[in-house]
């Protein structure tokens, strides 16, 4: 696409029906409101700001540089399962992850980030609106969890990091994914991850300033053999990838309930109704689908190709 500026690209989105004047210059603060989930604080953009982060996720945060065969979240086309079979034929595992990731991203992080796409993204004057879209995507001087702009940003400020730890993994004979804040390793030579801790804490350091630090508890070696469980998915001995089992008992114990007594099925999906409690179910049905299409034949020939391709279509006709 021909660079254009950006009040251009806004009105070629909007057609009017925003004003770029208080996209510009509007007060920010009263545009969102936060909640605390789970010990941790979400923020929620009100409907103007939701159409700003649109405009800015469409036009430029998607476009952002990522290392694309190292980075699997937040991304069309490409998923969790992507990133967990690239590393289905190795023996050794090296995975941990990154503490507070959304929270200890900074203005700076944000900053430096879109810098590196003045050059290269669509907006040809973005060199003059770095400030004010910063305003528009920051609370306080960090990342805030739950904008719609936050995973995409996340995803590029990370860049110089991937670029950093690929190179070192392709010099080592060692397989590099990330998905958010996941750091997944793999090698068929053991000692090729021996070193792996200390390289990601020495390029967090010098990328981040401390600020970017490992979870130790969520850091760990494993190899085949026993259990390997990445990002929720299994990867068995043969190199197939499949859901977790407990996933698998979920589904099963529902689909029983639903075919034998649908009054215990509303139960333990916590729904008033059919078509409430199909719709809940359907998300459960439809990631093991993208994962494991495979163990949806076993279920289709136990309960009926109706009844779980009703739950894949969510259309609740029986």
């Amino acid at each position: 696409m021909k660079k254009r500026p950006l009040e251009d690209l806004f009105f070629a989105m909007y057609r009017g029906k925003q004003s770029f004047e208080h996209f510009a210059n509007g007060s920010v603060g009263s545009l969102y409101e936060s909640a605390t989930v789970n010990g941790r604080v979400v923020y929620k953009a009100d409907k103007e700001l939701r159409a700003y982060h649109r405009f800015l996720n469409k036009f430029l945060f998607e476009r952002l540089p990522v290392v694309d065969d190292v980075v699997f979240s937040y991304r069309k086309g490409v998923n969790a399962v992507d990133a967990v079979e690239k590393h289905a034929e190795s023996k050794f595992y090296f995975q941990t992850d990154l503490k507070d990731f959304f929270g200890s991203l900074n203005r700076s992080d944000v900053r430096r980030t879109l810098g590196w796409a003045v050059d290269t993204c669509v907006v040809s004057d973005l060199d003059i609106w770095i400030e004010r879209i910063l305003e528009l995507v920051t609370i306080g001087d960090s990342l805030p969890m739950g904008f719609s702009t936050s995973p995409a940003i996340s995803n590029a400020c990370l860049y110089s990091l991937d670029l950093i730890l690929t190179a070192h993994c392709l010099d080592n004979g060692v397989i590099y994914t990330r998905y958010a804040d996941d750091l997944i390793f793999s090698s068929s030579n053991e000692q090729a991850l021996d070193p792996l801790f200390g390289v990601v804490c020495r390029t967090l350091e010098s990328e981040f300033f401390g600020r970017l630090g490992i979870n130790t508890g969520k850091t760990k070696y494993t190899r085949k053999g026993g259990k390997i469980k990445l990002l929720g998915l299994n990867v068995l001995p043969n190199g197939r990838v499949t859901v977790d089992m407990r996933y698998k008992k979920d589904i099963e114990v529902r689909l029983f309930y639903y075919v034998k007594d649908r009054a215990r099925f509303l139960k333990i999906m916590d729904a008033a109704d059919d078509e409430k409690a199909i719709k809940k179910f359907s998300g459960l049905i439809n990631y093991v689908n993208t994962v494991d299409p495979a163990y949806l034949d076993k279920l289709r020939k136990k309960y009926g190709s109706t009844i779980v391709d009703m739950f894949i279509h969510k259309s609740p006709k029986l």
